[in-house]
């Protein structure tokens, strides 16, 4: 009996009792508190407090000193040049994967709207390795300050564009894929 006490006076018994007495006052309160009738997991026993809405960015509330990259001035197109929405469609439909076309037929069809950047980087490009031959939905255009990103539906996933205003013209300067 006397190592059982002098083992409840160490820090390491304190813990144990301390551990025990949560468990029996849990069970407790499950049993008497909890009769399972009816009760499902989301029931509250008194006042309940309606949850308060977060968002993502625990600082939008604060404000935005910085430039407001939406109000800049809109890139400078020459006068009768195609607008963005219509340089990604067009893009977009010569990119798209068409049987019996070969790599400089298809590089030619995205020259006109390509940059010499993106147009190095498709040199090694197989038309064949194209995910998608059909588009299924109009272009969604998201403007940010000098640059627009188009984004194209198509067959199993999304054509994801990046333009940029160049020699007075909208060129695509990137290309991307996104699985659906």
């Amino acid at each position: 009996m006397r190592t059982v006490l002098r083992l409840l006076g160490t820090r390491y018994g304190i813990a144990l009792v301390l551990v025990v007495v949560v468990l029996g006052v849990v069970a407790l309160g499950r049993t008497v508190l909890d009769n399972g009738a009816g009760r499902s997991g989301n029931d509250a026993i008194g006042p309940t407090v309606a949850p308060v809405p977060t968002s993502a960015d625990p600082y939008s509330s604060l404000g935005d000193d910085g430039v407001d990259e939406s109000a800049a001035a809109a890139p400078a197109v020459s006068k009768g040049a195609a607008d963005a929405g219509t340089v990604a469609t067009r893009f977009a439909k010569a990119w798209l994967r068409k049987p019996g076309v070969t790599g400089e037929q298809w590089r030619a069809g995205l020259k006109p709207d390509a940059s010499t950047e993106l147009m190095a980087a498709l040199a090694d490009t197989d038309p064949a390795d194209v995910p998608t031959a059909a588009i299924t939905g109009a272009v969604q255009l998201q403007p940010n300050g000098g640059t627009t990103v188009a984004r194209i539906p198509a067959e199993g996933g999304t054509i994801v564009l990046g333009l940029q205003v160049a020699g007075g013209r909208w060129q695509v300067t990137s290309l991307d894929w996104e699985t659906a």
